[in-house]
């Protein structure tokens, strides 16, 4: 049995200097029709020559109708497309600790998760699938992907309408709930020697920040996922995150260990998803 007190730490560095860059909507916030919203395209990863290297965010994927950007207008000319599927359940344990298994059939603990975790908040993790009294969930540890099986009477179930995506190539973020896209904007990722790992991730942990003039900005959102070259930072596992920053400035390259960094505008609303969002983070 593993058991499972996770110390984990934002796969983050501080900015580099960047000097300061107005771009053409940084941020959008709002609700506009699940027929009229701006989702990504998946494209190929961008090769840098260095570790903080500005990449211009797309005038073509900026506007969407109804929705302010980051100078306060209204935003345009959306691009209209089916939103991701949304629905989710998600598992939140019952009791102090929440144990997961190889498989139904096995007696023998697998990991056993602390409740509260990973910090102070309920234990979650992201339903796959069931099969009678079980169920086969997304796991927060090492390798990112690992699966196991929780016993349903230790959980309560939820279900949800949600999901965030994150285009590494495009360098940009987006984010519905209830079929609606209620924010986008530039992101900030890792450099190419600490890349932000792609893969399928949910939130497991919505942090207020008590000075939000840090490079982690006011709201750490932390994920089931992990840096993919890293073993460890500031001696706890290096857990990726989405979060604010105070240096705005930044967004648009690539400056931190595998953390996703957005406007403090972005994150204020991303804050507000449920635990348990399913995170995409396509390369």
């Amino acid at each position: 049995m593993v058991v499972f007190l996770l110390t984990a730490s934002s796969a983050c560095s501080p900015p580099e200097p960047v000097a300061t860059d107005d771009r053409v909507a940084m941020v959008r916030i709002g609700t506009v029709a699940p027929s009229a919203t701006s989702a990504p395209a998946t494209a190929g990863s961008i090769a840098d020559t260095s570790n903080s290297t500005t990449v211009p965010v797309p005038d073509t994927s900026t506007t969407t109708s109804g929705v302010a950007d980051a100078s306060g207008t209204e935003a345009s000319n959306p691009t209209t497309t089916t939103p991701p599927d949304h629905g989710f359940t998600v598992a939140r344990a019952v009791g102090g600790w929440l144990d997961t298994y190889r498989s139904p059939v096995d007696a023998e603990v697998w990991w056993s998760l602390s409740n509260p975790g990973p910090y102070e908040g309920d234990r979650v993790v992201l339903v796959l699938d069931s099969q009678d009294d079980w169920l086969l969930v997304d796991l927060p540890v090492r390798p990112n992907g690992t699966t196991a099986w929780v016993r349903r009477s230790d959980v309560t179930l939820s279900t949800h309408d949600a999901r965030i995506v994150v285009d590494l190539s495009a360098m940009r973020l987006w984010a519905w709930e209830d079929g609606v896209l209620v924010a986008e904007g530039a992101i900030a990722l890792g450099t190419d020697v600490t890349p932000t790992p792609p893969g399928r991730y949910f939130l497991n942990e919505i942090q207020a920040q008590e000075d939000p003039d840090t490079l982690f900005g006011s709201w750490v959102l932390g994920t089931s996922g992990f840096s993919e070259v890293l073993e460890e930072v500031d001696g706890g596992d290096p857990a990726v995150a989405i979060h604010g920053t105070n240096d705005p400035s930044v967004l648009g390259t690539r400056v931190s260990l595998g953390c996703i960094r957005v406007h403090e505008d972005v994150v204020a609303r991303l804050a507000l998803l449920p635990l348990g969002t399913p995170v995409e983070v396509r390369a």
